[in-house]
C-alpha cells in the first residue's frame, strides 16, 4: 500500500492472557475463531501463541469494512462466545487500519513464524512508518519471507502494530540476526517505544 494511504478494511487485534489451563484456553480460542470466520464480511484471521510470554495469545482479524465488523460484533451470537472467552482469559481489544501493507509472498494463514512490532510513537509518525517500511525492506528478498502489514490504532493514532511473517521458523531466525534487520529495528526507536514479540500460529487442533 502506498505510504500515507489508509485502507477501507479494518482490523481487529485481540489480546488474551490465560487465567485457565493452556489447553482449555486454546480450545476456547479455536471455537472463537471458527465462529468469527463464518460471518459475513470476514476476510482473514489468525490466532497466535506468543513465544516471549507464556499464556499470552493474539488474534488478528481483517474485515471488509467497519460496517461488517460492527455487524459481527453487535450480533447476539457473539455475546456467548465473548462470555466464554472472558471466563478463560483476560481480553483486550484494539481497532486498527492498515497504513503499510506489502503484497504477501506467503498467505498469512500459511505462516510458520510471525513477529509483532508493538509501537507507541512519541513523534513523527510519518518517519516511523517510513522506518518500518525500511525494516520490511531488509526482509523481502530473504528466502522464506511471507509478508507484512503495519496497523495503526483507530482510537489512539500513536499506537501501531507491525506484523511480519515467514514461511518457517528457520527463515525467520536467519533474518532476525542480520545486521540490516538489527540496524533498521534500532532506527524505529528514534521515534517510538517498541516491543518485539515472536509468535507461532495456534494449531487448528
Amino acid at each position: 500500500m502506498p505510504q500515507g494511504l489508509v485502507s477501507r478494511r479494518v482490523s481487529a487485534v485481540q489480546r488474551f492472557t490465560a487465567v485457565d489451563r493452556a489447553e482449555v484456553v486454546e480450545a476456547g480460542l479455536r471455537a472463537h475463531a471458527r465462529h468469527r470466520e463464518g460471518l459475513k464480511g470476514f476476510e482473514a484471521g489468525l490466532t497466535l501463541r506468543l513465544l516471549n510470554r507464556d499464556g499470552d495469545y493474539v488474534r488478528l482479524e481483517r474485515w471488509q469494512d467497519m460496517d461488517a465488523l460492527l455487524r459481527a460484533t453487535h450480533d447476539e451470537s457473539y455475546l456467548p462466545h465473548l462470555a466464554s472467552l472472558t471466563a478463560l482469559a483476560d481480553v483486550g481489544h484494539q481497532l486498527a487500519v492498515s497504513v503499510g501493507q506489502m503484497p504477501a509472498a506467503v498467505p498469512i494463514a500459511e505462516a510458520g513464524r510471525l513477529v509483532l512490532v508493538e509501537a507507541v510513537v512519541e513523534s513523527e509518525p510519518a518517519r516511523f512508518e517510513m522506518d518500518f517500511g525500511a525494516l520490511v525492506g531488509s526482509c523481502v528478498t530473504a528466502e522464506g519471507y511471507g509478508g507484512s502489514d503495519l496497523l495503526r490504532s483507530v482510537v489512539d493514532p500513536r499506537v501501531y502494530t507491525g506484523v511480519l511473517w515467514w514461511r518457517d521458523t528457520e527463515s525467520c531466525d536467519r533474518v532476525l540476526t542480520t545486521s540490516a534487520y538489527l540496524d533498521r529495528r534500532t532506527k524505529l526507536t528514534v521515534t517510538a517505544h517498541i516491543t518485539e514479540l515472536h509468535a507461532r500460529p495456534l494449531p487448528a487442533s
